[in-house]
């Protein structure tokens, strides 16, 4: 299952993703309507293979690499905001 598939299964269908990286630097990818997001992955750059699920949080969130603008790997939170 791929992280718009899981999203969907924990019952979210609007939302906003806080992504905090390892540098404790921050960004906001706002307004993801899940239905209409095909590769959420792709979108945030994500290694699809590193992703794991936190939904089981008070703040829920997802781990992965992600790749920055140089190529490189980097470690990422993406904090689930509902709307």
């Amino acid at each position: 299952m791929d992280l718009t598939e899981n999203l969907i299964a924990q019952g979210y269908d609007h939302i906003d993703i806080l992504l905090v990286d390892e540098n404790r630097e921050q960004t906001t990818v706002a307004d993801i309507s899940l239905n209409k997001v095909t590769d959420l992955e792709y979108k945030l750059y994500l290694d699809p293979e590193t992703i794991t699920y936190h939904f089981d949080e008070e703040n829920p969130y997802f781990q992965a690499t992600q790749k920055d603008e140089s190529g490189q790997d980097k470690m990422v939170k993406g904090f689930i905001l509902e709307w």
